[in-house]
């Protein structure tokens, strides 16, 4: 699939799962993707990487080492 980052561009979360974790992600929006059997164009999301870490500064970090590497 080939695609062009949108204007949204890359978005991060960080959030508490229930044993007390901190489950961090990075997506992309994109736009005009072209995918192989498919016709026509697409835009949506996707997820980059995700991560589960012990305390929320470990997690931000791994977040923001994700997105200073997809930039």
């Amino acid at each position: 699939m080939a695609y062009t980052r949108d204007d949204d561009g890359l978005v991060g979360k960080i959030t508490r799962n229930s044993a007390g974790k901190y489950e961090w992600s990075l997506g992309e929006f994109y736009k005009d993707a072209e995918i192989v059997g498919k016709t026509g164009t697409f835009n949506g999301r996707t997820q980059l990487v995700k991560g589960t870490e012990d305390d929320y500064d470990t997690a931000a970090a791994a977040l923001k080492a994700a997105f200073v590497a997809a930039e």
